[in-house]
């Protein structure tokens, strides 16, 4: 009799049993339902526009020259699958989720696993690739079953919604890999130096086990856990056909770059500051950092990669065994366009002091500009001056660091070729030194130092020691002034020469129009720089460039230039700055030689031997990158001109180097004036 109630008993409680059960399951799928209608699926493009992504700046040829990578990590978007290689693809289903081109966006089973590895506290998971997206575009990693329900809604509704491929690329560009690398494109850089294109088995494995644990799985950081972990992944690949045994057999363990490479540990000083520069022009433009890491932007310089290699190299080998406290500033600009080839600092550590763009005074550099505010007003190279020394000027004695065969009857041609101050100081007095400002600010010199006017003493009166090079002036300035006397077109230097968006369309274009730049007839402007240049083709550096004795180049070919230092103090026992400027059909390039001390006070310049150091120097420097950069060029010839006033040279001075290569250039006879 007994029986009887307890199977009563028993179906009761079995009734009430599954009723809750099936009012839970009717909870479990109308809340399903409430979600499915209620919840957006993050979607992958809102996503990456309010990604912070790096800025990709790459050399004149395209090759990549550097990232800015934004605070929150190195981000680069991948445009489609086929950005990505088959093995990084392989690899990455084969670490997170093998089933992902056929389940349904979640997976019960393994749910189950992962509830059940919760509640034991053992290892285990079951999150989806698709999961793991919507995990890592929300923002929303708490550790509850909520967040787990709403992350399952979401990963169906979006499998549903979305093609699988969409789905697979928005993870990849999605998925933190460590080292502050965000998405396959940074990541494989960050590890590899690669595109994700390039990568093999091997590294696919490494990287595609790198979304687990970013840091732990790190070669670099555990060597024993990373291998554990690229073993697993590469059986999984093995085991779901991915590989076949032999290719499973050559995989290695690969060798992965440093930590943080992509941070700037790599970078040189001067590529640091061809950044700034670089970063400072596209602000100017309207390109702010911050819109460019929005963005993703690509940006293409005018840094010709070879140029810029030898510029540094250049420099290192000088400087080897000079002193520390030596800053050796190159610049070189490509005449007709402006467009700056190489840029050294002058400082080799990251976030040093700029020195190509901090003014200093030019000495004897500045001195073309006296001979083209001759030329402005008819006064050509045949006419002589007193090149005397000592000789006193304007109340003050001056004495030449060269002399002229002529003395009293110093031509331009031999004053330049020997820097006989006193003929300049001369010819300044006879222009007068406001037109010898003038025709340097035509030529591009910066009319602006330190935010205060430039070339002229503070009461705004400008001395005849203009032609000694006592007003300061940046290396650039000079590169820049030297470049216009190569055609008479005076260009802004610029370092940027497009922007690209994230798919590669060009957004802006930076090339500029030059300007005639000595008179508003390009003719005649082309005619004073024509004369001007043809004064400076006797000069040393010239001379040094043609000399194969000397290391300079086996073929002559037609170019000008000049050197000079500053008096430290107006002491002619010391050197302030040293300078080595020149200019070629092809490029122009100045080298400023100064010293300061820790604090960046100036210090007197001196060779390792601890005796003053005068033009050799940067002579040395500027006809190493020269040479480097010319010899694997066809030589040019200068532009015909026209001469200007008296022509013929009375001191007689030889022909000079790269006459040969001048057949092609045809003088005419003197314009009336």
């Amino acid at each position: 009799m007994v029986l009887p109630k307890i199977g009563k008993r028993w179906r009761r409680v079995r009734r009430i049993g599954l009723s809750i059960v099936g009012g839970l399951g009717l909870a479990v799928v109308g809340a399903f339902g409430v979600g499915y209608l209620v919840w957006e699926v993050p979607d992958p493009q809102q996503v990456a526009a309010g990604t912070q992504q790096s800025i990709v700046l790459k050399y004149a040829d395209g090759s990549e020259m550097m990232r800015i990578v934004p605070e929150s990590g190195n981000r680069t978007m991948i445009r489609d699958l086929g950005e990505v290689s088959g093995p990084m693809r392989q690899a990455t289903l084969a670490a997170e989720d093998a089933s992902f081109y056929t389940n349904g966006g979640f997976d019960f089973f393994g749910i189950v696993r992962a509830v059940f590895a919760q509640i034991t506290g053992s290892a285990g998971g079951g999150s989806t690739l698709t999961q793991q997206y919507i995990k890592l575009a929300t923002g929303d990693d708490e550790h509850s079953y909520a967040r787990k329900f709403k992350e399952v809604v979401l990963a169906f509704k979006m499998t549903n919604e979305q093609p699988k491929d969409e789905i697979f690329k928005a993870y990849l560009n999605t998925a933190y890999y460590g080292r502050g690398a965000w998405g396959v494109h940074a990541a494989a850089n960050a590890y590899f130096g690669k595109l994700p294109r390039d990568l093999n088995a091997s590294e696919a494995a490494l990287l595609a086990g790198m979304v687990q644990k970013p840091n732990e799985n790190d070669p670099r950081v555990d060597a024993v856990q990373a291998n554990w972990r690229w073993t697993y992944v590469a059986d999984q690949m093995l085991s779901n056909g991915m590989v076949d045994p032999g290719q499973r057999a050559a995989m290695r363990m690969p060798e992965t770059r440093e930590r943080f490479a992509w941070r700037g540990e790599e970078m040189s000083g001067p590529l640091f500051h061809v950044r700034e520069r670089v970063l400072q022009e596209l602000e100017q433009a309207g390109f702010s950092a911050q819109n460019l890491h929005q963005n993703g932007n690509t940006v293409i310089t005018t840094i010709d990669r070879d140029a810029q290699r030898v510029a540094e190299s250049a420099l290192a080998a000088e400087t080897a065994n000079q002193p520390q406290n030596l800053r050796t500033a190159l610049v070189a600009i490509e005449p007709g366009t402006g467009a700056v080839r190489a840029y050294h600092s002058g400082d080799r550590q990251i976030g040093g002091f700029d020195w190509a763009k901090a003014a200093q005074p030019p000495g004897t550099t500045i001195q073309p500009f006296v001979v083209a505010a001759g030329l402005m007003q008819g006064h050509g190279l045949g006419e002589v001056y007193d090149g005397r020394s000592p000789q006193e000027i304007n109340g003050a004695t001056y004495r030449n660091t060269g002399s002229c065969p002529g003395l009293l009857a110093c031509s331009v041609r031999a004053a330049m070729s020997e820097s006989v101050e006193t003929a300049f100081l001369n010819m300044t007095l006879k222009f007068g030194p406001g037109k010898v400002r003038d025709a340097a600010l035509r030529a591009g010199i910066s009319p602006t130092a330190g935010g205060k006017p430039a070339m002229q003493e503070r009461d705004g009166e400008v001395g005849i020691r203009i032609a000694m090079g006592d007003y300061p002036v940046s290396t650039v300035d000079i590169a820049r002034g030297y470049a216009t006397l190569a055609d008479g077109m005076r260009s802004q230097p610029h370092f940027v020469q497009k922007v690209l968006d994230s798919n590669g369309n060009e957004l802006a274009d930076f090339a500029t129009e030059p300007e005639s730049a000595f008179s508003d007839d390009p003719t005649e402007s082309r005619d004073i720089a024509g004369n001007v240049t043809e004064s400076m083709r006797w000069s040393y550096p010239s001379m040094l460039l043609n000399d194969p004795a000397l290391g300079g180049l086996s073929t002559g070919r037609p170019v000008a230039g000049n050197s000079g230092i500053a008096q430290f103090g107006g002491s002619p026992d010391k050197t302030l700055t040293a300078w080595t400027a020149g200019f070629t059909p092809e490029i122009a390039v100045a080298v400023s030689v100064s010293a300061s001390d820790e604090k960046g006070q100036p210090q007197p310049v001196l060779g390792s031997s601890g005796s003053m150091m005068g033009e050799v120097y940067p002579n040395r420097v500027w006809r190493q990158f020269m040479k480097a950069y010319l010899e694997p060029r066809p030589a040019q010839s200068f532009m015909p001109f026209n001469p200007i006033g008296a022509y013929s040279d009375p001191n007689q001075l030889p022909a000079p180097p790269g006459e040969a290569v001048l057949s092609t250039t045809t003088r005419a006879a003197p314009r009336p004036r």
